[in-house]
């Protein structure tokens, strides 16, 4: 007789949690991520550079047959006048020129943590140099492939505000 009465309750609050699980995993899948990028310094006098540096990607809604993700950095707290220099369909690099308080700065940043976490990645695909009163921000997906075995490609390239934006990609 339990079994009677609890068989319309389970299927009745599985009807009510069924959307609501849905929609929170939909919504996880658009929260934005903060990736960490440490950087390691040539100079003697660690001040002239930035400890890290934090990037924000956040995936596109899902659309059949294809996945994207956008990102941002603000080089403005550290650069000024950035630009890309160079780009193709794997890769994209933006230069500024260093602010006088870092100016100095010799070194070389990569991934080091997503959302406070290790970074596992298999492919390294945010870097930075800072090199001669440079920087450098280098998103590369070279060695990055999709499920279709696909490489990840560089769907758009840009600046907000004087701070490189992108959309990288790949076949689902």
């Amino acid at each position: 007789m339990n079994t009677i009465i609890l068989r319309p309750l389970i299927i009745g609050a599985s009807i009510v949690l069924l959307p609501v699980l849905s929609n929170l995993h939909a919504f996880a899948q658009n929260t934005s991520q903060k990736i960490e990028l440490k950087i390691y310094s040539e100079n003697d006098q660690k001040q002239s550079c930035p400890d890290k540096v934090l990037v924000t990607e956040k995936p596109q809604p899902y659309r059949e047959g294809s996945f994207s993700t956008d990102g941002s950095v603000n080089l403005n707290a550290y650069a000024s006048n950035v630009s890309v220099v160079s780009s193709n369909e794997f890769s994209v690099t933006w230069v500024g020129q260093l602010k006088p308080r870092y100016a100095k700065c010799l070194a070389s940043a990569g991934m080091t943590k997503v959302d406070g976490e290790n970074y596992s990645g298999n492919i390294n695909y945010l870097r930075m140099h800072f090199v001669k009163g440079k920087v450098y921000f280098i998103l590369d997906l070279a060695g990055g492939f999709d499920p279709n075995n696909y490489p990840l490609v560089v769907l758009k390239k840009g600046l907000k505000n004087g701070n490189p934006t992108w959309t990288w990609g790949g076949s689902d």
